[in-house]
């Protein structure tokens, strides 16, 4: 049987193998991609002469693996280097504050879609073939259906066209910061959580139907335990534990999903900033984004699998077994 520090140990020496394997994809891939960083950085009208200087300058003209590592080193070592579509401003100075904006909508729209999804899982796999059950299953199908950007057009339309509650684009008034503007974040957070509900909710109904039809349920309920707390106090642990791997590993797509909610809106986050970025073919930025989105993601679902062993003790006993 595996001990909790050696799952540990074994999960983040996986995590940081991951993390160097996608690095070196993420600046193979940006390092392909059409155009000269030098002319972009210098503009279509400086001359040959000025253009291979500056690369020269910059080292773009070293090997390709001397300048992975020296960017790895320089993520490392926090230097993430400059952008080449703002003029040598340092990454660190705009990146981290789009990210702390990204983490508040995020958690936002996780506080929405999280319990609301949740609950009307559960609901509808006690209330199976009820209509309850159709209600929720159909309207979890339905938002499933609906893309990020199509949702956000309909909350839009109604909240800020219509009934004009919200404002139509999240932008912070210069000199303002967004715990100013907290009603910005309110339309993107429902536009994650539309789609995250169908997800999460009839993951819970399944997993809580499967659970409810087990022996081991039945017998607590022939035993005469109120229904309530046979839900609440046997059911419910088990049941959650599917939902909890689906919630981590969609964490990771949470802020993937975001450059999509984040540039319908306007939102001053990290996905608008890695849309600008690729517009502008700002190399530095692109991998500094990506790479972050990815470590993001990689932590979220080596978090999820620590949870999960630690709710499913048969996990670490089949892991330990040879």
């Amino acid at each position: 049987m595996k001990t909790n520090s050696s799952i540990i140990f074994t999960k983040v020496g996986s995590l940081l193998a991951t993390l160097l394997i996608m690095s070196f994809i993420i600046f193979m891939l940006v390092e392909i991609m059409p155009g000269d960083v030098a002319q972009m950085i210098l503009g279509q009208s400086a001359t040959d002469e000025a253009v291979a200087a500056l690369r020269e300058a910059r080292g773009l003209n070293d090997p390709v693996l001397t300048r992975y590592a020296r960017w790895v080193k320089g993520v490392i070592t926090g230097d993430l280097g400059d952008s080449i579509y703002m003029q040598g401003v340092a990454i660190n100075s705009i990146l981290w504050r789009r990210v702390g904006h990204s983490v508040i909508l995020a958690i936002t729209a996780f506080l929405l879609f999280v319990p609301l999804s949740i609950f009307f899982g559960i609901l509808a796999g006690v209330k199976e073939k009820t209509w309850i059950d159709s209600v929720i299953s159909f309207f979890g199908l339905a938002t499933m259906a609906l893309p990020e950007f199509v949702s956000g057009v309909f909350l839009i339309t109604i909240f800020a066209v219509q009934l004009q509650i919200f404002p139509i684009v999240s932008v912070i008034p210069i000199g303002e910061t967004i715990f100013m503007n907290l009603n910005i974040v309110i339309l993107p957070a429902l536009s994650i959580t539309f789609v995250m509900f169908g997800y999460i909710s009839r993951m819970q109904r399944s997993s809580m139907i499967m659970v409810m039809n087990s022996d081991y349920i039945r017998s607590a309920i022939l035993k005469g335990l109120p229904r309530n707390y046979v839900i609440f106090r046997h059911a419910l642990k088990n049941a959650l534990l599917p939902t909890i791997t689906i919630i981590g590993m969609n964490m990771g797509w949470l802020f993937g999903g975001l450059i999509v909610v984040e540039t319908l809106f306007g939102f001053p986050g990290m996905g608008s900033l890695l849309m600008t970025a690729i517009k502008t073919r700002d190399v530095p930025l692109i991998e500094a984004c990506v790479l972050l989105i990815t470590v993001i993601y990689s932590l979220s679902t080596m978090v999820t699998d620590l949870m999960y062993s630690y709710l499913n003790p048969r996990v670490r006993y089949q892991g330990g077994q040879r």
